[in-house]
């Protein structure tokens, strides 16, 4: 491309709407921090305010949209003889608001000069912006984030028009095929992170010394939201059997709980009460800097209890050198090797897992060599920079109305 050729703009749209802020926030971030400049500029959309919010509103044009606008009405559920036509009018009255919108983002769209759309969480959401991306004649690719037990006939057919799906493992895509997407426009790109950022910002002194800690004892911990899939249930568990062995252990539990969740963590702090591990824990809330509290820990647990998609946390810990006990499912059994870089265990098996944690406390010597060979395998495959130039590779293939291609080089290259 010349110099002298405009630059497309990328729409990016994010669905997420409770405040909080999860993997696919972070995955966007890096998508936009390391878009290619000279040939694309990028405009952001949110329906909510959230932590990373500075962060985006520096680095691209940033908006924030209320999704009342479109919230669809709920009234005319109840009994007798008018609640048959007014049901009928409900969902009239919602077909029309659904039209307006899709008029609005495709308004949106061509007043901004769109050139692509790319969506940020999955194909059972973001509709109006598929039709809008298909009405204005801008092509719609869609990350695939989650993982969904089902996809409706709508999702299946819009997933066939879409320019491409980007699941973000192989886990993922094999989940959608088994459910019936079509899997001729889907790719699989590994996220991958920029070892030379993923820094702790507080040395691991100043952590202890804020939470009271000895230089001498043992730090474990998860990083994640505090939500019950999330696994935190399991990792109380097996703290409870690490500090009978380890009775000066403790367990970092990195994350924020939304109001809904507050009865989730209110059930593990009287967990580890009634155990009497109380002071082997530290819930820390939601942290800017993660990494710091990585940096410190001698074993990065992961405990979904549903299959993670991918669990970026993973390699944020394999950056840092820490081996990690990851739950068997989802994306982590394609970043974990089995007694290389780490242990993975079935989930919601706090037995194994406290084995496990229990093993490389005690040989430190064996956490070091996998936490190096989590390092080794994370630049050899998971860097942010084979994941940008494959995206930029899809970008300007679909532009250019190029077949994507379907071998090395967009994933599967990955052993």
């Amino acid at each position: 491309m010349t110099t002298n050729q405009p630059r497309k703009r990328v729409l990016y749209c994010e669905s997420c709407m409770d405040g909080t802020v999860g993997g696919s926030h972070h995955c966007l971030l890096h998508i936009v921090e390391s878009l290619d400049r000279s040939r694309y500029e990028p405009l952001v959309l949110f329906y909510d305010a959230h932590a990373l919010l500075p962060r985006f509103s520096a680095i691209a044009e940033t908006l924030v949209w209320p999704v009342g606008s479109h919230t669809p009405v709920r009234w005319g559920t109840g009994q007798g003889m008018l609640s048959v036509p007014i049901v009928f009018l409900r969902r009239a009255v919602n077909f029309v608001r659904w039209l307006g919108t899709i008029v609005r983002y495709v308004s949106f769209i061509k007043n901004n000069q769109i050139a692509l759309v790319h969506l940020n969480n999955s194909i059972t959401r973001h509709h109006e912006w598929m039709y809008a991306a298909f009405l204005a004649g801008v092509p719609c690719i869609v990350s695939e984030r989650g993982l969904n037990h089902r996809y409706t006939a709508a999702d299946r057919a819009l997933a066939r028009r879409l320019a491409l799906i980007i699941p973000m493992s192989r886990w993922i895509m094999d989940h959608m095929v088994e459910r019936g997407v079509d899997p001729a426009n889907i790719r699989v790109l590994y996220d991958g992170l920029d070892a030379s950022v993923i820094k702790s910002v507080r040395p691991p002194e100043t952590i202890r010394q804020i939470y009271g800690l000895a230089p001498h004892q043992p730090i474990i911990g998860i990083v994640g939201n505090i939500r019950e899939w999330k696994g935190q249930e399991t990792v109380v568990q097996a703290l409870i059997l690490v500090a009978k062995m380890y009775p000066d252990v403790v367990c970092f539990f990195v994350g924020a709980a939304t109001p809904e969740d507050q009865p989730y963590l209110s059930r593990l702090q009287v967990m580890l009460k009634e155990a009497g591990v109380e002071a082997n824990a530290r819930f820390t809330g939601y942290q800017s800097d993660p990494a710091s509290f990585i940096g410190m820990m001698r074993v990065l647990i992961h405990a979904s209890v549903q299959p993670e998609p991918f669990g970026m946390v993973v390699l944020e810990g394999m950056v840092q050198r820490k081996p990690v006990v990851g739950s068997r499912a989802g994306g982590v059994i394609e970043m974990v090797v089995e007694g290389e870089t780490g242990y993975t265990f079935p989930p919601g098996d706090a037995n194994l897992l406290a084995a496990r944690v229990i093993e490389l406390i005690g040989d430190p010597d064996k956490a070091t060599r996998m936490g190096e060979a989590g390092y080794k395998r994370l630049m050899a495959s998971f860097t942010l920079q084979r994941y940008m130039e494959d995206m930029h590779a899809v970008y300007g293939a679909v532009l250019r109305k190029e077949p994507i291609p379907s071998e090395a080089g967009f994933g599967y290259s990955v052993k």
